[in-house]
């Protein structure tokens, strides 16, 4: 047998007459909770009141399309892809899905067409398997998979928790459509920061 742990116990200090007796330690807690209670509280009444997330919200995943507002990758890898105007401009690398922690989460296809050029028929996300940690969307090399600010994605249905690639292709059309000119910020502006976290004092 391997050498026994020894467990050293520490005896808890007793507390003085004048403690027990005035609740001093009960006081010290409430002076806390007294002090907090009369502050404006930054909770919000979730279903009925709802904020807008950041840009940069970790939200359902969406693919963007192309549209003429791909970066310069793209346009490298493009003659090589057959993606017609509006269709995702997920280019098969597989990337997403080698930075994944949960590579299983992904169901990714793609077929040669007869000109030789390669075109994605399938993309799958499994979002019951899904951290929502972005490695997937920060591997993209051509700013396809992206995460957007829903975050509303309860269902009682496991087969509806699987996302396919006209979803996100809907989606993220939509939340380009609302987001895409905002600066790449945490909070849209000052005044909604403030409003929710209070005046920041620097020390």
């Amino acid at each position: 047998m391997g050498d026994m742990v020894k467990i050293k116990y520490v005896e808890r200090q007793r507390l003085t007459n004048k403690e027990l007796i005035l609740f001093l330690d009960f006081l010290k807690g409430m002076r806390v909770t007294i002090k907090k209670l009369f502050r404006k509280t930054i909770t919000t009444y979730y279903p009925f009141e709802k904020i807008t997330p950041p840009k940069r919200f970790r939200g359902t995943h969406a693919h963007r399309v192309k549209n003429g507002n791909e970066p310069p990758s793209f346009k490298v890898i493009e003659k090589f892809m057959d993606i017609k105007e509006g269709e995702s401009r997920c280019v098969a690398c597989y990337m997403c899905q080698q930075a994944c922690p949960v590579p299983e989460l992904f169901k990714i296809e793609a077929v040669q067409t007869l000109d030789g050029k390669k075109r994605v028929v399938r993309f799958d996300m499994n979002l019951l398997n899904c951290m929502y940690c972005g490695l997937c969307t920060e591997a993209c090399p051509v700013d396809c998979l992206i995460m957007t600010d829903i975050y509303e994605t309860a269902s009682y249905h496991r087969a509806s928790c699987v996302t396919h690639m006209k979803d996100m292709c809907e989606r993220a059309v939509d939340f380009d459509r609302r987001r895409y000119d905002e600066p790449d910020r945490i909070w849209i502006d000052d005044e909604e920061r403030s409003k929710l976290w209070g005046q920041i004092k620097w020390s």
